[in-house]
């Protein structure tokens, strides 16, 4: 692993300012710049699959979902699943796969209608109901594309009130809530607990971050959001989006999900990740990913960029504080969760997977995998 940190450095235009900050980024500005180091790796090869979004639930279990993958014990062949993970700690977690969600099809399994695949991207657990967020993919090198970028359209977002065991509102081909490639990879905020929270109004609503439609080396993501009362309609009409900031940088919102303002912007660098709230360092993480070598198609799945990114609001402005390489697992897909951030937030686990320079023939690194963080401040 070659680790080179970056620390404190800030995207230009990640966001749009309009004016000098307001009093929350002031407080920000404040405080001591973090840095972050990884420690060793723990994989678990029972788990085969790639994505592994999770949430923390009501009932203290972990749920998760897994695209491409043989789910815990080969329990399924599925291009997505749902899984129970429960334990207190990394090192004694046992998982069973809850659901094969073989509505959705088998691994690696395209519909004619678009020659594309269904892929999972955001989960949460809102006042005891699962959300996941589900689009269509179009796997890379499809038709000829010479570098691997895979295109993400038509996302809709399905619930389940039996913790995974059955599912509402799930959508046909072509038929979707967010129509096109604007948020077609929405990822949930994550709060504690059941998705409780306060910290930026996540009492009353739920938020979520999608980039521009590519699974890999996108360019910007925009945010939505709906109310906690009324995400179980399952109803697009219900979310609203950030149209634009006014002169303090405090969001306007608005219906349409096809005119959004970014809320980070970093071009060829900003794939499908999620963001966590970490209540002992009052800031959201956003630990993002990319693949470095896009013109290597012989280098390209085993060399992955990690940085890690924070924030005094889940609208940004978002600060680089760590970056580092992955080669030759080549992680992605990083998600932190929230049962495992200590109280004062400098520990935290991260989940993840990999490639790896055997794929697919052999290749260990093609399972679930937790990294864990240390978070520090200097002073």
């Amino acid at each position: 692993m070659k680790t080179a940190a970056l620390i404190g450095s800030i995207i230009e235009g990640a966001c749009s300012r309009t004016a000098p900050q307001n009093p929350q980024e002031a407080r920000a500005a404040k405080r001591s710049k973090l840095k972050a180091s990884l420690g060793k790796p723990i994989r678990y090869p029972v788990a085969g699959g790639d994505v592994w979004t999770t949430t923390w639930a009501d009932d203290d279990n972990l749920y998760s979902v897994s695209d491409d993958t043989s789910g815990f014990g080969k329990a399924c062949d599925s291009n997505l699943a749902l899984s129970r993970i429960s334990g207190d700690s990394p090192s004694t977690l046992h998982g069973v796969t809850v659901n094969s969600m073989s509505e959705f099809g088998k691994a690696t399994e395209s519909n004619k209608l678009d020659d594309a695949s269904w892929k999972a991207s955001g989960l949460t657990c809102v006042d005891s109901v699962l959300y996941l967020a589900v689009s269509r993919h179009g796997y890379a090198n499809d038709g000829g594309y010479s570098y691997l970028l895979q295109q993400t359209w038509d996302a809709s977002i399905i619930k389940s009130e039996d913790h995974g065991k059955t599912w509402k509102g799930i959508p046909k081909v072509g038929q979707a809530m967010f129509p096109g490639h604007l948020f077609s990879d929405p990822f949930f905020v994550q709060y504690g607990k059941n998705g409780q929270g306060s910290k930026d109004g996540a009492d009353e609503y739920v938020y979520a971050l999608s980039n521009d439609g590519i699974w890999n080396n996108g360019n910007w993501m925009t945010m939505g959001r709906v109310r906690r009362d009324q995400i179980a309609n399952l109803n697009p009409h219900d979310w609203e989006f950030i149209q634009r900031f006014d002169k303090d940088r405090n969001p306007i919102w608005g219906p349409r999900y096809d005119t959004p303002r970014y809320v980070f912007r970093n071009p060829g660098r900003t794939s499908m990740t999620s963001i966590a709230y970490v209540s002992g360092l009052d800031l959201y993480l956003m630990p993002q990913w990319y693949y470095t070598h896009l013109d290597d198609a012989q280098h390209t799945m085993n060399a992955t960029r990690l940085e890690f990114y924070y924030a005094p609001a889940p609208w940004g402005p978002w600060t680089l504080f760590h970056s580092q390489d992955s080669e030759p697992e080549g992680w992605y897909n990083p998600c932190i969760w929230s049962k495992f951030i200590s109280d004062e937030g400098r520990k935290l686990w991260l989940s993840t997977s990999g490639l790896g320079p055997n794929f697919p023939t052999n290749s260990d690194a093609y399972c679930l995998t937790l990294v864990p963080v240390t978070v520090e401040e200097l002073s």
